[in-house]
């Protein structure tokens, strides 16, 4: 029964060994150079009537030591618009991706978003979801 209790104990100390070197080493990744840190990863339009405009910013922050270079943001698919700006964001400072989608196609929808910059944590993946649905005041094409 003491051999369990001993094998016990010492999981219990090195999976919380383990959990604190792992947010050290986030924390030295956020002070070594730039970090870019989004409020939230991914957003859910809902429903959305067909042709409504459909726009959402992801805010996020650089919490690193250095400036944050955007270098590029790429979308899924053609019907996916980002905007973002090609200044430096300052530590501590914080900016945001603009995505607009194209609501003029029916149906459910699942989009990423890849945003590459010189961040330490790489390239980081943004998502918007949502359902678009027919214009009451508009028949769809083939349809009476």
């Amino acid at each position: 029964m003491k051999r369990y209790t001993i094998i016990t104990c010492l999981l219990i100390y090195i999976s919380i060994s383990y959990s604190f070197a792992q947010s050290d080493s986030t924390a030295n990744q956020q002070k070594n150079g730039a970090f870019i840190q989004f409020k939230t990863l991914s957003h859910n339009f809902g429903k959305i009537i067909f042709s409504q405009e459909a726009t959402y910013n992801f805010e996020f922050t650089n919490t690193g030591n250095t400036p944050l270079k955007i270098s590029n943001v790429k979308s899924s698919c053609g019907c996916t618009i980002p905007k973002w700006s090609s200044e430096e964001i300052a530590p501590q400072s914080t900016g945001e991706i603009i995505v607009k989608y194209d609501s003029k196609r029916s149906g459910e929808f699942y989009k990423g978003i890849t945003i590459y910059s010189n961040a330490t944590n790489g390239d980081i993946v943004l998502i918007i979801e949502g359902e678009v649905t027919q214009n009451p005041n508009k028949p769809v094409l083939g349809e009476k």
